[in-house]
């Protein structure tokens, strides 16, 4: 039992180390710009890096400040929560004025002129924005999810990322997408077309917190010395050159070379992977750690009827984090619980995947303790041990031999659980297969690639549980 201890203080160590250490606010010389890397050429993956027209304008406004420049990719629809609750100073990713829009953050003077253009296959019936009809493909949150809402009476489908909504096109599954007109551009096939006329016409320009007025005025400074001296627009044409993905390539072995190796893609994957693998094994670990503990309380409670208003916190905390989306409870941890502090988003994770394994882990323990024999806890108490050396002695021993197959199904759907992580941009197997699509414009042996190793790792942690079954059995045999 004395191994067992050890144990778990040295977990419990680690877990506030990290807490101290990834709860540090971030460095004054440091500029966060959020993005979504999935918008060439204002902002896309490039040599492993985020590259762009809007990284560039930052670039320039980071050095006019004296910062340096740290860009975080998320969801396009999280970027004004981060720069509304200043987990992020500067927002940039094609973001079109809205009132909307200005009622949470402040606009910085317009950029670049976009258009909203629709997008058909060459055979479609529509030609023109006045017969824009059936099923339209936007990404959610965007000018075109906004206009489209209000002025048509088309069944919109609202896709995460634009890449999807072309998919959605070349599979039949919409008759139009309407995006901006230069990314439209890069991701448009052969057998697709962009109409002349575009849907609707506006102005991109970044976002900062409304009471930053100071980093305001330093952006609007720099964008116009830029606009001025045409620097943009020699940005513009230099990004929208890089087209080293539109070649098609139909070969099965060019397709995987273009996703994989080419531009050392494969490190997002290992990037990935290692994040997955960190989150998931410390969310086992403060799952355990802490479903172990609520298990027993409301335990002690059931034999013993004390600790009421501590079973009763258990219960409640079951009940919420059980009847509530692990999405869900992930983005009140990050945009309101710690709304202003400036935390590690893998940390983030580890808390919130190992908060909602918890209240899972803490009935399945306390069916473990329920299932050992009460004649066998009756006797440890008739040979005058107490309740903590009957559970340890006597009952949790067994509970583990129970209960085994049910944590490791816990387990492994934890891991993959750790996929919902991208949407505050934590950069896990998921996000790194949206990252090599978004250059390549195939999902295929990302996906494949991806599904492959999450499958690896269930099945390596289905077949450990199995052996540590065995072993269990060959103990008490």
């Amino acid at each position: 039992m004395r191994r067992y201890r050890n144990f778990l203080r040295l977990c419990c160590f680690l877990i506030i180390t990290v807490l101290i250490t990834g709860c540090m606010r971030k460095e004054q010389e440091e500029l966060t710009l959020v993005t979504e890397a999935g918008f060439a050429p204002y902002e896309y993956y490039s040599n492993g890096e985020i590259v762009g027209v809007d990284i560039e304008i930052a670039q320039k406004i980071a050095k006019n400040l004296g910062k340096k420049l740290v860009i975080k990719d998320v969801a396009f629809d999280s970027i004004i929560n981060e720069v509304k609750t200043k987990k992020s100073d500067i927002g940039a990713a094609g973001i079109s004025y809205t009132e909307e829009r200005a009622r949470e953050v402040a606009f910085t003077d317009n950029y670049s002129v976009s258009k909203q253009v629709i997008i058909v296959n060459k055979n479609s019936y529509i030609t023109s924005k006045e017969n824009l009809v059936g099923k339209v493909a936007v990404q959610l949150g965007t000018t075109a999810d906004s206009y489209l809402t209000k002025n048509t009476n088309v069944t919109l489908i609202r896709e995460k990322k634009f890449l999807a909504a072309i998919q959605d096109l070349k599979d039949g599954k919409v008759n139009a997408v309407v995006m901006d007109e230069l990314p439209a551009k890069k991701l448009i096939t052969s057998d697709m077309k962009i109409l002349s006329e575009p849907l609707v016409t506006d102005s991109y320009g970044m976002v900062v917190a409304k009471e930053n007025t100071e980093l305001l005025e330093s952006c609007n400074k720099v964008i116009k010395q830029m606009k001025e001296s045409g620097e943009i627009d020699k940005i513009l044409l230099k990004h929208m050159g890089q087209s080293d993905e539109i070649e098609e390539k139909t070969s099965v072995f060019d397709r995987f070379y273009q996703s994989v190796i080419y531009d050392n893609r494969y490190q997002y994957i290992l990037e990935g992977l290692k994040n997955t693998l960190i989150i998931a094994v410390g969310a086992v670990i403060l799952g355990i750690l802490l479903g172990t503990l609520l298990a027993f309380i409301r335990h002690y409670h059931d034999e013993t009827g004390y600790l009421k208003v501590l079973n009763a916190i258990s219960k409640a905390y079951i009940h919420i984090i059980r009847g509530t989306p692990s999405i869900l409870q992930l983005m009140i941890i990050y945009y309101v619980i710690f709304k202003n502090v400036s935390i590690s988003i893998v940390l983030v994770g580890i808390l919130a995947f190992g908060i909602n394994s918890a209240a899972y882990v803490a009935e399945i323990i306390r069916a473990g303790l329920n299932s050992v024999d009460k004649g066998q806890v009756e006797a440890g108490y008739a040979l005058s041990l107490n309740y903590r050396q009957v559970m340890m002695k006597i009952v949790f021993p067994q509970a583990i031999r129970n209960i085994l197959p049910a944590l490791g199904n816990e387990f492994i759907t934890l891991v993959k659980e750790t996929s919902v992580g991208a949407y505050i941009g934590i950069v896990e197997l998921t996000k790194a297969s949206d990252i090599i699509a978004s250059r390549t414009y195939d999902y295929f042996f990302p996906l494949i690639l991806i599904a492959v190793i999450y499958f690896a790792i269930t099945f390596s942690l289905s077949k450990l549980i199995s052996i540590m079954e065995k072993r269990l059995n060959y103990v008490r045999n």
